[in-house]
């Protein structure tokens, strides 16, 4: 032996033969036998390698202090270059002529305009490349972690920053078809999708890895602020940001979900071959993107998870021992991890109840069983009472068998629940309540000796709260009419919790609903019974939502919260508050309204609502119309034995119409049409009364062609011209109901006032069965037939208030306009085939370019036609 090393691990040794002449490799193969020898490997000779120097001589490199703290200088010395795999960014594109960038750009693709190329009008995308893979030691510029890569840009983000859920999807999914091994989003939202989890095990399932910034809503959401999504999925690496000094800088979004903390101020690449400072989560997730890939480059058979665990192990651990919610796992450094191997089961020492070791909800973890003897036990602190998933996935060799493992809940030292897993992958639930939680992970079969890697994701949901059942209206949660504070939460997709409360007397009402998570965006809804629900939902995730203070008389009131992040939530761990503030009262709110020149200014639709104080008591309301509007009046909610008088008078005080309430308590004035003005309404009673709120509405809606119901809506020019034509005639009182469908006797009634056929002679005698010949439309329906622009039914009859669909409503119209059908080529829309019946005179009216379709190139042919809809088709065509 002539030296000898002592490491953690073995002792080495270097010896040479005895004899000088004696058969190195025999001596060598003999040694190798030696009882306690692990490996003999040749002392060779090495040599320097100096054809390149480690150190990149990019002239801004001095600005980028961030990468010394992660070690990438270091890492430089091992490995600076990965062209063997894409990384993949998806962001607001990228700066595809920025020198030093464009080198290492490979082809991406533009969802937010698929006709141009995915350049960068943000700067966002192109400050994440630059930390990624600003081309090294080319002298020019800042050196990305990568000096040369394979960048795959993706603008899924517009020049706002914005995007959708589903751009975001599919900008993974095109990553992932188009051969990229690691997907970088510094994007984010606060809502969870079912969606865009099953895209991210798609991913995994592909062998990609996704990386993800945590988001920036620490100072501004403080406590509520929780990981960003798709950062905060089982298999995203969720990246928060530190500082200068390797601390948890403030923004960064603390939680479970975090894996790495990185450097949240970089300097960077920015549009127009720039450089600029940046900061956020944003700028540190792709320095971990960058790091995974000189690990793959290193490491190329790593899978995801082990890149993943690798990654965590070699992090520096800059807060509380082990784990925490603020830098996660630690501080990147990627030195560490392209020189190092990563261990099986990290958590080991685990193998009794005592030295169990936390584990983060929602987040996949890897471990190992090394023989039956072998137990591994985890922690789980649990906010709420709830129930804990836990996803089991064996890693066992491919074709190995799979030995049946136990996995079990424990409650302090209290067995709770087991569950044996005899697959390869398992998913178990335990019902758990606040507090730590452990859990036994062992073979069933103590005798085996066989080594197990696992795959472990614990996650939680909340335990119904206290209130329900209460999803429904009908089965509200009863509350007692007095000021009080509730907490609710929603364990369920879609959840709404409403309650309901019967005041006894009138007051003020004020409600205010607060959350203590970002998670939850709080939207508060009121609705007296009988009457609509007013929803009031004005402020973002998180933030809370308030009434107005509210009148409210004698009777039961519905109160209705639930999250509107999205209108089928998923279940959230958090919790709102809802504050109820109630005070029973009676005071008039218009007062003082006793003179004509004091009315209440209203508007159309709101309720109003009041007291007669005393015999004699006036109260004056006005209304402004500002053109011809046909006007409705309800005055109701009279207490018994009383009578309320209503006089609506102009600005001249000349009296326009008087009525008075009947015997149950109400009026209704309808259909007034009254000029463009100022008019005053007042309120008298018979007597005084204080013990109930009256309530009065007024809703104005401008006359339109003789229509009050048309004056906004998006057929409204169609409808007026039409009118003025004679074609089309209301429905009732001022009323043409443009959104209601239309029957066949209505569009065939239309078609002939519009062309008016001239057909010799009387029309032919037409018999259906369900059709007399005293009906309003038989002889515009007789006229259609003889035409030949459509036929009755099989059956015999005609069905004359039978709704036209989309399709049939096409084919009327074209008839009467003479048009020909003009067989497709291929169907003129994708939800219309060019065997349909109708596909010849769909295309001949499209190619005309009166009809388009539905914005998805769909026409929905069987979807009932609406009276705007055959009013606006019959315009264009007859106008044509």
């Amino acid at each position: 032996m002539l030296r000898r090393q002592s490491t953690g691990a073995a002792e080495i040794w270097l010896v040479q033969p005895a004899d000088r002449g004696a058969d190195v490799a025999a001596w060598a193969a003999r040694l190798q036998n030696e009882p306690g020898v692990l490996y003999v490997h040749p002392n060779e000779r090495v040599h320097v390698l100096a054809a390149e120097s480690s150190a990149a001589d990019d002239p801004e490199l001095a600005k980028q202090s961030y990468l010394k703290q992660i070690g990438a200088q270091e890492a430089w010395k091992t490995v600076r270059q990965q062209t063997d795999l894409t990384i993949a960014i998806v962001d607001t594109g990228v700066d595809l002529d920025h020198p030093d960038l464009k080198q290492n750009l490979v082809p991406g693709t533009n969802l937010v305009d698929p006709n141009k190329p995915p350049d960068d009008d943000n700067g966002h995308g192109t400050s994440v490349a630059g930390v990624i893979a600003a081309d090294g030691n080319n002298g020019l510029g800042v050196s990305g972690i990568l000096w040369e890569a394979k960048l795959m840009p993706i603008k899924a983000l517009d020049s706002h920053g914005d995007g959708t859920e589903r751009d975001l999807g599919e900008a993974i999914l095109y990553a992932v078809r188009h051969g990229a091994r690691i997907v970088v989003l510094s994007v984010g939202l606060n809502r969870y999708s079912p969606y865009m989890l099953d895209i991210v095990n798609y991913a995994e399932s592909k062998g990609v890895l996704l990386i993800a910034a945590a988001g920036n809503d620490g100072l501004i959401q403080g406590s509520k602020s929780a990981v960003k999504y798709p950062a905060a999925y089982p298999t995203v690496l969720g990246v928060g940001g530190v500082k200068a000094d390797n601390t948890p800088d403030p923004r960064s979004n603390p939680g479970s979900e975090i894996d790495l903390a990185a450097p949240w101020h970089v300097y960077t690449t920015a549009m127009g071959g720039k450089y600029k400072q940046e900061e956020g989560t944003s700028m540190a997730a792709p320095q971990v993107a960058a790091a995974a890939a000189l690990v793959w480059a290193r490491y190329p058979s790593l899978k995801p998870y082990q890149v993943r665990e690798l990654l965590r192990q070699t992090a520096k651990d800059i807060g509380p021992p082990g784990f925490d919610t603020k830098s996660g796992y630690g501080l990147l450094q990627i030195d560490q991890a392209v020189t190092m191997s990563a261990k099986a089961d990290r958590y080991e020492p685990n193998g009794s109840r005592t030295s169990a070791k936390p584990i983060p909800a929602g987040k996949q973890i890897t471990a190992m069983l090394s023989g039956g003897g072998d137990e591994d036990w985890f922690t789980i602190d649990t906010p709420y009472d709830g129930t804990i998933t836990l996803d089991f996935e064996e890693l066992a060799p491919e074709g190995g068998a799979m030995p049946p493992v136990r996995l079990s809940h424990y409650a302090g030292d209290k067995l709770q629940a087991t569950s044996d897993s005899k697959l390869a992958s398992r998913v178990v639930d335990f019902k758990v309540k606040k507090g730590k939680q452990t859990f036994r992970i062992g073979y069933m079969n103590t005798d085996t000796d066989q080594k197990l890697p696992y795959l472990l994701t614990a996650s939680f949901a909340m335990a119904p709260d206290s209130y329900e059942l209460n999803d429904k209206s009908y089965e509200a949660y009863t509350l007692q009419p007095h000021s009080q504070t509730i907490t609710g939460s929603f364990h369920q997709t879609a959840d709404r919790d409403w309650y309901a409360v019967t005041f006894t007397q009138g007051g003020t009402l004020s409600l205010r609903v607060t959350t203590n998570t970002v998670r939850i965006d709080p939207a508060l809804a009121i609705q007296r019974a009988g009457q609509s629900l007013t929803v009031y939902d004005e402020e973002r995730e998180g933030m809370p939502e308030q009434s107005p203070e509210l009148t409210v008389s004698p009777g039961k009131y519905y109160i209705r919260i639930h999250n509107a992040i999205s209108p089928e939530a998923s279940p959230t761990v958090g919790t709102y508050t809802l504050q109820m503030d109630y005070v029973p009262k009676y005071a008039d709110p218009n007062e003082p309204n006793d003179k004509y020149y004091e009315a209440l200014m209203t508007t159309s639709g709101p309720e109003y609502v009041g007291v007669i104080g005393s015999a004699s008591d006036v109260d004056w309301f006005q209304i402004r119309l500002a053109s011809s509007s046909v006007v409705d009046m309800k005055l109701f909610n009279i207490p018994a034995g009383k009578k309320m008088k209503l006089e609506a008078y102009d600005k001249k005080q000349k009296l326009v119409f008087s009525m008075q309430t009947g015997g149950d308590g109400s009026l209704l004035a309808t259909n007034k049409v009254m000029q463009p003005g100022v008019y005053y309404i007042k309120l008298t009673a018979s007597s005084a009364f204080d013990k109930q709120y009256y309530r009065f509405t007024i809703k104005a809606d401008p006359l339109v062609a003789g229509f009050r119901d048309i004056s906004s809506h998006w057929s409204r020019d169609a409808v007026v011209e039409m009118s003025k034509l004679g074609v089309v005639s209301g429905t009732g009182p001022y009323t043409f109901e443009p959104d209601r469908p239309i029957t066949r006797a209505e569009a065939v009634a239309m078609a002939i006032k519009a062309y008016k056929p001239i057909v010799f002679g009387m029309p032919s005698d037409i018999r259906f069965k369900d059709l007399d010949y005293d009906h309003w439309a038989y002889g515009a329906i007789a006229k259609a037939v003889q035409e030949g622009w459509i036929k009755g039914f099989p059956d015999g009859t005609f069905r004359p208030e039978q709704p036209v669909t989309r399709a049939e409503m096409a084919m009327l119209i074209g008839y009467a306009d003479g048009v020909l059908p003009i067989p497709p080529v291929a169907g003129p829309f994708k939800d219309v085939g060019r065997a349909h019946w109708a596909a010849p005179m769909l295309n001949a009216l499209k190619l005309k370019g009166v009809i388009s379709g539905t914005g998805d190139q769909a026409y929905e042919p069987g979807k009932k036609a609406t009276r705007a809809e055959f009013t606006t088709i019959l315009y264009r065509v007859y106008r044509q």
